[in-house]
């Protein structure tokens, strides 16, 4: 690693910093969808670094039933859609057959991948953004695709599995993919600020029982380095879902029931809204403030600034689940549903 992460750990309720003043950027507002047909969900979006957010998820999922269970079925048709300042684009999907959701979206540089799962086949479709349509790359690895993130520091796939070199994480190189040693054992979030900077967070087993507690790593250009996590005890579900670097000493990372911000030197443990069963997502504006999903409890985002939690204000009976934030600016974008994940709507605030 280029520095030392590995300091004393402070556990405080305080955010080590003086917010920007916020104005309306907590009220979210809905951005128009094309016609979508039912039922369709929004599974994840994505901002780019030019300000394109791109969304992903299904349309055309049925379930008839007569009796138990159902005897149609359709898990829909994948959607993927661009928004480009003022409106929503589609494109081809080079490769795909069958029916299924797209799960993922991500974008960063001028490169934007998708991942879904195509049904009947129980296949992963992975792809990639040329201009003009998503073309199929192979996978690295015969294994169930995990997670793709890309950012500065390249496109990474993990996958449930190992390949011939005994890798599970891989980064694509020109136009083929190399494994990397990898110190956690599960991985849930990658992010990079630059090239030689880049976080990684997930899980670790601790004995020989079923819990886990939450891990992270670091890349410094080329070694993936276990970095000392901040106190959070260890549970089955104890996990770190997302990580947000901001600045070289500037760390948010997000567990089940607590946020943790990381300074340099120190780890702040921040609890979660008293609101939130559990948190789902993350995402910090061009402010430098963190905003939080919830997974179960609360229904709305809420951002953390001067050592307090707001709750945002979204549309009356939605429930908001992933967010995102337009590089370099205050603006975040939302995916929001029904109950049910279903009538899926996009939020933008201010």
């Amino acid at each position: 690693m280029k520095r030392s992460l590995v300091g004393a750990v402070a556990v405080a309720m305080a955010l080590l910093f003086t917010p920007a003043a916020h104005a309306d950027g907590d009220t979210f507002t809905s951005v128009p969808l094309p016609f979508f047909w039912p039922d369709a969900e929004l599974r994840d979006l994505d901002a780019d670094d030019a300000g394109d957010v791109w969304i992903a998820g299904a349309q055309g999922a049925y379930c008839v039933s007569l009796g138990s269970g159902c005897t149609l079925f359709s898990p829909g048709n994948p959607v993927v859609r661009r928004w480009n300042g003022s409106s929503w684009k589609e494109y081809p999907l080079k490769g795909w057959t069958g029916q299924g959701p797209m799960d993922t979206v991500t974008a960063w540089g001028g490169e934007t991948w998708i991942a879904g799962t195509r049904i009947p086949e129980q296949t992963d479709y992975l792809a990639r953004f040329d201009g003009t349509a998503f073309r199929k790359v192979e996978k690295p690895n015969r294994g169930a695709l995990n997670t793709i993130h890309t950012g500065p520091a390249g496109t990474w796939l993990s996958h449930f599995g190992v390949d011939e070199s005994g890798h599970w994480v891989h980064r694509r190189t020109g136009s083929t993919w190399t494994g990397y040693d990898f110190p956690l054992n599960t991985l849930n979030d990658l992010q990079a600020l630059t090239a030689t900077d880049a976080w990684a967070v997930g899980s670790r087993f601790v004995g020989p029982g079923p819990e886990v507690v939450p891990t992270m790593a670091h890349f410094d250009g080329s070694t993936w380095t276990a970095v000392t996590p901040p106190p959070i005890p260890a549970s089955i579900s104890s996990t770190f879902l997302r990580v947000a670097p901001v600045g070289p000493n500037d760390v948010w990372a997000l567990a089940r029931r607590d946020l943790a911000h990381w300074n340099g030197t120190d780890w702040t443990v921040i609890p979660l809204p008293r609101e939130f069963t559990a948190g789902r997502d993350l995402a910090v504006d061009g402010n430098g403030d963190p905003w939080v999903t919830p997974f179960t409890g609360a229904r709305v985002p809420y951002r953390y600034s001067g050592g307090t939690w707001h709750p945002a204000t979204i549309p009356s009976g939605k429930v908001m689940s992933y967010i995102t934030a337009v590089p370099g600016t205050s603006t975040i974008w939302g995916v929001a549903h029904s109950g049910g994940y279903v009538d899926p709507m996009v939020l933008k605030n201010g």
